[in-house]
């Protein structure tokens, strides 16, 4: 029996209105008579069968309805996934187990637009690639020159750019759209940079713009209005949240032990795992030893997952500030009631427990306490 071959591409289908009282979904399929087809969406962060089917003469169909376009995924068999967008029309999908490249999702003109998108975004990652390569090959050459290597550096770094920028702009410019938020979510811009860690409150107002009561029930678009919702919360000239976690002997810490009773307090997100916050920590431990006689704290917040790290990492790079953790990464009380999508972050209080400046390190930091102890 020939193997059932998946591409693993981004392709959806997703028209902001309805087509009719539901969707149907035909495939054709060679090599996977008898086998289970299966629709699969992700909830609470974990793929769940939604719909099925079976493989009978190379091809299937698959009937339901859904309130709002959803982000799904199709597998025969465990391979797969072929990936897009349910909505309530007629979508067909077509598989080539000899050129998976050649996999297609059609049914609407979102897919068509989001297409276009995704083959803009591909050159952009042809062109980071080519020049990754030419660079791992001049360096390994043994006839290389700094500057050769630089301006391939600097290349690629401009490269990176003008993706961002084209990413930013489409989805500024394709307001109301579900492919928009989705990119916003899911479509990494640097690294594993997302969007949702770029933009600012109101960029992220203007992608969810549009959105009826019908489709702003999509999780895509509520997990950005969540997002905008928790930066309002602590935005500068805010009261900070309060949150309680456990210090590493496993009692109850709250921020609210320290913030608002007369000094300045830094709220320090970190982990044991961060490089650039270890790189920090003897820097702010400077600067604690500096101002923490002349009303200053800092309270560390931890985003790791194991114990034994956050409490070694505490001792060797000795931060003698009160900590807290409830070793769940990202996913912590407080990195959710903070807005934390990266690490380093830091939250400065005054001495009301009012939010006077975030994101500060270095010399910036250092700046901003001296214009207020010193």
């Amino acid at each position: 029996m020939k193997q059932i071959v998946f591409v693993l591409c981004m392709v959806f289908a997703v028209p902001l209105h309805v087509f009719g009282q539901g969707y149907v979904i035909t495939g054709e399929l060679s090599g996977a008579d008898g086998q289970t087809v299966s629709l699969r969406q992700f909830r609470d962060q974990q793929p769940v069968e939604v719909n099925k089917a079976t493989v009978q003469a190379g091809k299937f169909t698959m009937t339901g309805t859904t309130p709002y376009p959803e982000f799904c995924m199709l597998y025969v068999g465990e391979q797969g996934p072929v990936q897009f967008f349910v909505e309530n029309s007629n979508i067909r999908i077509s598989a080539d187990p000899e050129n998976p490249q050649k996999t297609k999702v059609t049914g609407s003109k979102e897919t068509d637009a989001f297409m276009e998108f995704m083959d803009e975004w591909g050159k952009f990652e042809q062109q980071i690639k080519k020049l990754s390569d030419s660079y791992v090959a001049l360096s390994t050459s043994g006839i290389a020159t700094q500057d050769a290597l630089i301006n391939i550096r600097l290349q690629a770094e401009k490269m990176n750019t003008d993706r961002r920028n084209y990413v930013i702009s489409y989805v500024l410019n394709n307001p109301g759209k579900i492919s928009s938020v989705f990119i916003v979510n899911a479509i990494p811009v640097s690294g594993n940079t997302t969007l949702m860690q770029i933009l600012d409150i109101t960029q992220k107002e203007q992608v969810v713009k549009g959105f009826d009561s019908r489709t702003g029930q999509s999780q895509w678009v509520k997990t950005i209005k969540d997002n905008v919702a928790a930066l309002k919360r602590t935005d500068i000239g805010q009261i900070f949240p309060d949150v309680t976690l456990k210090t590493p002997d496993d009692q109850p810490i709250s921020i609210s032990d320290f913030a608002g009773k007369g000094k300045y307090v830094l709220l320090d997100s970190w982990a044991a795992w961060c490089g650039p916050c270890r790189a920090e920590n003897p820097h702010v431990v400077q600067l604690y030893k500096r101002y923490k006689d002349k009303g200053f704290e800092i309270i560390g917040i931890s985003l790791d997952r194991g114990k034994a790290e956050w409490v070694e990492a505490i001792k060797k790079d000795n931060l003698t500030w009160p900590q807290m953790s409830d070793l769940k990464y990202f996913e912590s009380n407080a990195a959710q009631l903070y807005s934390v999508n990266s690490i380093p972050h830091t939250v400065l209080l005054d001495k009301d427990g009012k939010i006077i400046a975030k994101g500060l390190r270095g010399e910036a930091l250092t700046a901003k306490l001296a214009e207020l102890m010193d």
